[in-house]
């Protein structure tokens, strides 16, 4: 009896140092969000008392699992998520609120460990994650006669129902939101094949193109750029409807149809960017259809099907690449992925993955030779993050550094643009580079480049830890603004979440103006993604953070992990290769988030497949 006692007291003791350790990782949060008042006071009490109930809750639901091994798996995730999301906070707080984080190494070890006590307090929250996912049921999908509906007859009234939700926000921005980079490929459209650069795909110049030379037989710019919209919009509807008959086969559920339609035609992240004008909106429509094709193959293909999906797969792969100059890293990447986890397919996957990749490129250099263009593709793009690495240690470090390391800094980056360092863009040091020493010092000379860019890193590691994580932040802090404010945001200059500058001028004056056709609604859109209206609307915030999306479909991943769903774990790494491509760019904007927010349901989706089965005829 009194060694029982004395177990369930030394379990107390623990659970009371853990909720106090959870409750100062918490407070310590608070501090340095600025909720001063509320850290390390009175208010701590009921945190610690609310923690320990927590904790005590967690306790007891872990302790009623039999299955020791599933137990042991679900702490690992629990507590592995837990303190990466917390050391995330940690650090994004201390980027946003002091410009840097704890410096040196005792700094990065206080991250650590306040990291692991927040993880302590984010714990429970974690397991009911996991023990949710614990609960999805497995589906199959559903043939022809089974649910209230047909698939093709979904697909229709989906396709239907989003494009006829996207033609008020047309009607709003009429012709279409000209906005991003598309002034630049308008100049180039307008001067003809020969001017068109690389730098932006080819493919979507040759679009703006076509539309503008539409517009010119038509005798009105206007009609022409609102005939490229129509365009944009039915492509993306259809997409929108395969993804919608997708789930639909899944879910076996009529709202499931309903929820896409809202999703995809109404949500105003969705319906805004389908109506920009930018090489990113047929990427991430296309990017959605290679994910849904990718599901298809790999779950409900069998026989002649299969050999006409890995065709169509490798077709729309193909156009897909022509809209992202980097996706092709990911397709290959992921291509080798695929193989080393094909097994008894590795030689038909592998077949596959080299069309894919050879195919992507092949077509590139396909458009250019028919276009006709000598440029080549700008290559400074790539160097982003050392450009910003390089900047950061001259910005604060400038006046101190000897005169070996201040020849080696200008030699990169002149040091007179070392003030313009601007922590969540890289555009205006890298323009200054473009133009100054990129030819003479980076490109052509990788190997003594990565030779000064290492010994600079070791002599300033928290500067180029830093300038990495103010140019991604981003991607990974729930509570970054600097994706929506880094070049300010407001309705009167039309910048915040979704940039809609709406004024195209070609190079002999002429102007292709915006009327909007319905002015109230363009106001409150405006408000929501020039205004960012949204930073006051509480939880629903959240859909309109860059970062969530990230750690949604990373979360998704691990749920594919956890339930050992192997295939959909292999599929998903395609969206996050891609994702860590977008790590080594210039700036985080919600435009490069799109392909992740089309794809995320049908990924969230594939939860409920078993996927260790493979084909249609077997899902039950």
């Amino acid at each position: 009896m009194d060694i029982k006692r004395q177990w369930k007291s030394a379990k107390i003791w623990r659970r009371g140092i853990c909720a106090f350790a959870g409750t100062y990782g918490v407070c310590y949060l608070w501090s340095i969000a600025g909720i001063i008042h509320a850290s390390f006071s009175v208010l701590s009490a009921p945190v610690m008392l609310l923690l320990f109930g927590l904790l005590g809750r967690t306790e007891r639901q872990l302790g009623e699992m039999a299955d020791k091994r599933l137990l042991w798996r679900r702490v690992r995730y629990g507590a592995m998520v837990s303190f990466l999301f917390s050391v995330a906070m940690i650090m994004g707080y201390q980027l946003q609120n002091f410009g840097m984080t704890g410096a040196g190494v005792r700094g990065k070890l206080l991250i650590l460990l306040r990291g692991g006590c927040l993880g302590i307090a984010v714990f429970p929250f974690t397991n009911m994650l996991f023990s949710a996912a614990e609960r999805i049921p497995l589906r199959g999908l559903v043939q022809e006669g089974q649910g209230k509906w047909k698939s093709g007859k979904v697909f229709g009234i989906s396709a239907a129902a989003v494009f006829l939700c996207l033609v008020p926000v047309w009607l709003a921005y009429y012709p279409v939101i000209m906005s991003y980079d598309f002034h630049r490929q308008l100049d180039e459209a307008s001067k003809g094949f020969t001017w068109f650069w690389p730098y932006q795909p080819i493919a979507h110049t040759w679009l703006i193109w076509l539309f503008l030379r539409l517009g010119r037989l038509l005798g009105d710019l206007q009609a022409g750029m609102a005939c490229m919209a129509l365009f944009q919009m039915l492509v993306y509807s259809l997409a929108a409807g395969y993804a919608c008959a997708f789930l639909y086969r899944i879910l076996r559920r009529p709202w499931t149809v309903a929820a896409g339609i809202l999703f995809f035609g109404v949500f105003p992240l969705n319906s805004v960017l389908a109506l920009c004008a930018t090489k990113d909106v047929l990427f991430g429509t296309f990017f959605l259809l290679f994910v849904l094709l990718l599901g298809e193959c790999f779950f409900f293909s069998r026989g002649k099907r299969r050999i006409a999906l890995s065709v169509l797969l490798v077709a729309e792969g193909c156009l897909m690449m022509q809209f992202r100059n980097n996706c092709i890293y990911a397709v290959a990447a992921f291509g080798v992925c695929w193989v080393l986890a094909a097994g008894k397919e590795r030689l038909r996957v592998l077949l596959l993955c080299v069309l894919l990749v050879a195919g992507g490129k092949g077509t590139e250099k396909a458009i250019r030779a028919a276009i006709g263009t000598e440029m080549e593709i700008a290559k400074v793009e790539m160097f982003s993050v050392p450009i910003q690495q390089f900047a950061r240690v001259g910005y604060y470090h400038g006046e101190g550094l000897d005169e070996e390391t201040w020849q080696t800094l200008n030699h990169y980056v002149p040091h007179e643009y070392w003030a313009n360092y601007y922590p969540p863009i890289s555009d205006g040091v890298k323009g200054n580079v473009a133009v100054t020493t990129f030819g003479g010092a980076w490109e052509g000379h990788m190997g003594q480049l990565l030779a000064d860019w290492f010994r600079l890193g070791v002599r300033y590691p928290n500067e180029y830890l830093d300038a990495f994580l103010e140019l991604t932040r981003g991607y990974w802090f729930p509570d970054d603004r600097s994706y929506a404010e880094c070049l300010g945001y407001g309705t009167e200059g039309r910048l915040g979440t979704v940039y809609t500058q709406n004024i195209g001028f070609l190079e002999d004056g002429t102007e292709i103006l915006h009327e909007s056709k319905l002015p109230w609604l363009e106001e409150q859109l405006e408000k929501v993604v020039s205004g960012n209206a949204y930073y006051d609307w509480p939880v629903i915030s959240l859909l309109f953070k860059s970062a969530f999306y990230f750690w949604a479909l990373f979360l998704v991943w691990l749920a594919f992990l956890y339930r050992r769903q192997r295939k959909q774990a292999v599929l998903c790494l395609f969206p996050l290769l891609y994702m860590g491509t977008l790590l080594l760019g210039p700036v985080v904007q919600m435009r490069y988030v799109f392909p992740f927010i089309q794809a995320l349901p049908v990924l969230a989706g594939l939860l409920l497949i078993n996927g260790e089965r493979g084909s249609y005829a077997d899902i039950e």
